[in-house]
């Protein structure tokens, strides 16, 4: 299984946010469609962001846990020695 790195992807979202609420900002007076179709964009934007937010998260936990296996381990294993 390929490497995920989630913040650089999390780096592209941000970056992409940015350029659509200045595009938001700049095409204020096009047809209603155009700007429905940014703000969709923008929101989709917002939702995948919080899909990486949780699996950073969800990772970050893992990775507290497999510290805290270990030192168990290393603890169980001082004890039997």
């Amino acid at each position: 299984m390929p490497t995920v790195n989630l913040e650089l992807q999390l780096k592209f979202l941000n970056e992409l946010d940015s350029a659509l609420a200045e595009a938001l900002g700049r095409y204020n007076d096009e047809s209603p469609e155009k700007l429905a179709e940014l703000e969709y964009m923008q929101r989709e934007v917002t939702r995948a962001r919080r899909v990486i937010n949780d699996r950073l998260e969800h990772t970050d936990e893992k990775k507290v846990r497999a510290r805290r296996q270990h030192a168990d381990d290393l603890y169980r294993e001082a004890a039997f020695s």
